[in-house]
């Protein structure tokens, strides 16, 4: 029997792009998220008495990965090889081998899988080998070949673990690097597949799992729900997995029907009462609350004052232990029957919904900024970005509509 710790894209350094608007007690706190979630994994595999943990890519945000963040790597690592326990490294697209950094000397139990081929490890237990892990890290930021027919078939009794850290065909929302079919992987007949890349957690497959432990800290209102990693314990055919949250904040996101809501002050009651459910002890939470439903408030929202007053009087002031932070409030209430029908027979409303419809339109409007050396980073937008844009622009259009009615 063995068991190990199976955790990925840490990206420790994360500056958490976008949200530097946020009170800066709440920006701290989230700046440091990425380290404490670490941290709290570790204790895991301490108490869980592991034998091995694997990271399955991406310790870093970046190639130029800080002295404060491989330090603290190290500490964590020395600490488990004080119990007795081994890690097991790849590096992803975002921590590449050609990357810059200070060299550091690591302890006996840390080890790091070659660029440019898969390299087996072995793992021994009291003496005996008992586990191959099979892996490869990225010598540079952008592998973008299927290196799945590499990894060597299983021919022995021993226990194999593949590590790859890359993108499953057929999914999208992550860059394309290191792609490979499912069918590839389960031939090899391994016993547990470790990836990393995309960062949700997603069972590809259950009997072998092969297994996204998605990243260990939400960075943003796409990364939704709990973060962590996996205990696994493989005996002989069995696999037994349990998941442990160890995020120090999660993001959430909560729908509010005001369909049958007939005054703001009812909506008010109705965001402090979600707020409330989200609590959550030893944790924060940062919550994008959405406004649904076909409503007779409908042109109050539009105006936006109203969302942008109940933003700031939703707002948490203490940061230190459990809060719950509203980051957004999103309106993507309806009109009421009688006054939807009456706008959707104006031309305006019929033009809006053809370039709605059309991304092309959308696309031409970011072209330059796509082009623009520093604006290009910030706009790498997946599909839900372009949904709530999409949304975002029919409210303003609609808001200016009615006020010219």
């Amino acid at each position: 029997m063995i068991k190990f710790l199976h955790c990925a894209d840490l990206h420790l350094d994360s500056p958490f792009k976008g949200l530097s608007s946020l009170p800066d007690g709440l920006f701290k706190r989230l700046s440091d998220s990425t380290f404490v979630s670490f941290k709290r994994l570790m204790d895991v595999a301490i108490s869980e008495e592991v034998d091995f943990v694997v990271i399955a890519g991406d310790l870093y945000d970046s190639g130029n990965r800080s002295l404060k963040a491989q330090s603290f790597l190290k500490n964590c690592f020395m600490k488990l090889q004080s119990h007795h326990i081994n890690v097991y490294v790849v590096h992803g697209n975002h921590d590449p081998l050609d990357g810059q950094w200070v060299d550091l000397e690591w302890p006996s139990n840390v080890h790091f899988f070659d660029g440019n081929h898969i390299q087996t490890l072995h793992f021994k237990k009291q003496g005996r080998v008992v586990a191959a892990l099979h892996g490869f890290s990225y010598e540079t930021a952008a592998v973008t070949d299927d290196r799945t027919l590499h990894y060597p078939e299983r021919n022995d009794d021993l226990y194999h673990i593949g590590i790859l850290h890359g993108q499953a065909d057929g999914y999208s929302g992550h860059s394309r690097y290191a792609p490979f079919l499912l069918t590839e992987l389960l031939k090899k007949g391994y016993d547990y597949w470790a990836l990393g890349h995309i960062h949700k957690r997603l069972d590809l497959n259950i009997e072998p799992p092969v297994r996204y432990s998605g990243n260990i800290q939400g960075r943003h209102s796409g990364e939704l729900g709990e973060k962590g990693g996996y205990i696994v314990t493989l005996n002989h055919n069995e696999v037994e997995s349990k998941f442990y949250s160890t995020s120090d904040i999660d993001w959430q996101e909560c729908r509010i029907d005001l369909t049958e809501v007939d005054s703001l002050q009812d909506v008010i009651h109705l965001c402090e009462k979600k707020i409330n459910m989200h609590q959550q002890r030893n944790k924060g939470v940062l919550l994008v609350l959405k406004l649904t439903g076909q409503t007779q408030l409908y042109h109050e929202l539009l105006d936006g004052t109203f969302v942008e007053d109940l933003e700031e009087i939703l707002c948490e002031e203490d940061y230190d232990s459990s809060f719950v932070h509203v980051v957004s409030i999103k309106n993507v209430t309806t009109p009421s029957l009688q006054e939807e029908r009456s706008m959707k027979q104006s031309a305006f409303f019929q033009d809006l919904q053809s370039v709605l419809e059309d991304d092309s339109e959308l696309q031409q409007a970011i072209a330059e900024l796509s082009t623009h050396r520093t604006a290009r980073k910030y706009i790498a937008l997946n599909e839900q970005d372009w949904e709530d844009i999409k949304q975002q622009a029919e409210q303003l259009l609609l808001s200016e509509l009615h006020k010219s009615r």
